[in-house]
């Protein structure tokens, strides 16, 4: 894209995410974890054929910590049946290896906002050939949802994803309950700005899936919609500028204090997720730019509306107010009469 077009890409993906939809929105969801995970399937599939888009910005500064797999055979094992695990690297020119990440941030969506602290295995799709990113786990202190577990809310605390004014980034969640804990800082004033994978960092985006903890069947395979100029680079940040006071996360696989590789972007990252992919998704930088020109000039699609729930909401409660003043007004009359 030129400059101009990413200005215009943009603004539309940040179209898609106010914060007085997020609210109602977020709200609904809280009602939803309560329902059997069919019914839940079912209003995913209902909004996802209804809403076209999804917006997903990423703002500053989304950090990533890479580890080479030390044990490659649990690590096959938390993938689903057709990917295989890839090697890999964050930047262009450095030593590819089995590869996991870990990946802390504060993201803005069309249904949610907060921070996620995310961990992906890297594979490899064995019917496409595309480089994945498979999510493994994660924690979040907002609304969220995946196809093993539905909906949920926060699942951590304390939970917390910030940038002070020494230019240190500060991340931290812990869950009590699974024992899940991350916490580390990190120094990101210095450090050189590196040319970026492109094979994992936007090949991979084109094909995100589910494994490990999250390892479900009916999960599908989704892309991510954004100008390949995104990925072009990022600041890698140097390992001894990094204190990894705790990470559990992962713990079968990895060496949580022994991080291979980390970066972080500068800058926020506007991407679009596609509701109805089709059947035949995204596969190179060609496509994704044809897709997201598409999104781009396509002006006739419903977006994820706060109304859209509380209207029905509000009318329902007004309909059960009448009724209750009926019943009200006719036991007066019968009392009084």
């Amino acid at each position: 894209m030129t400059q101009e077009e990413n200005r215009a890409f943009a603004r539309k993906a940040e179209s898609l995410t106010k914060p007085v939809d997020i609210t109602a929105i977020s709200f609904l969801g809280d009602f939803n974890k309560y329902l059997p995970k069919s019914v839940q399937k079912s209003i995913m599939e209902k909004g996802s054929r209804a809403v076209s888009y999804m917006g997903f910005i990423v703002d500053p500064y989304c950090f990533f910590l890479a580890y080479e797999i030390t044990d490659t055979a649990k690590a096959k094992a938390m993938l689903s049946p057709g990917y295989e695990l890839a090697e890999t690297a964050l930047f262009e020119g450095d030593k590819k290896v089995p590869t996991a990440i870990v990946s802390s941030f504060s993201v803005r969506t069309s249904v949610f906002a907060g921070m996620r602290v995310e961990c992906y295995l890297i594979a490899r799709n064995a019917r496409t050939g595309l480089m994945s990113w498979i999510i493994a786990d994660y924690e979040t202190n907002t609304t969220s949802h995946d196809p093993k577990n539905g909906f949920c809310g926060y699942t951590c605390d304390p939970a917390l994803f910030a940038v002070t004014p020494y230019g240190e980034v500060l991340a931290e969640a812990r869950n009590a309950k699974n024992g899940n804990r991350f916490s580390v800082r990190a120094d990101i004033k210095g450090g050189p700005m590196r040319a970026l994978d492109r094979e994992l960092w936007i090949e991979g985006n084109l094909s995100i899936d589910y494994g490990g903890k999250l390892l479900d069947p009916d999960s599908k395979p989704f892309g991510l919609v954004f100008d390949p100029y995104l990925m072009k680079e990022a600041r890698q940040v140097p390992l001894d500028r990094v204190t990894v006071e705790e990470n559990a996360l992962l713990s079968d696989i990895i060496n949580g204090a022994a991080p291979r590789t980390a970066a972080v972007f500068p800058y926020s990252q506007h991407f679009v997720i596609l509701q109805n992919p089709g059947p035949d998704p995204v596969r190179d930088e060609q496509g994704l730019l044809a897709q997201a020109a598409r999104f781009a000039n396509d002006r006739n699609f419903k977006t994820m509306q706060g109304s859209d729930i509380t209207k029905p909401l509000f009318r329902g409660m007004l309909a059960s107010a009448l009724v209750n003043l009926g019943i009200i007004a006719f036991l007066l009359w019968k009392l009084l009469g």
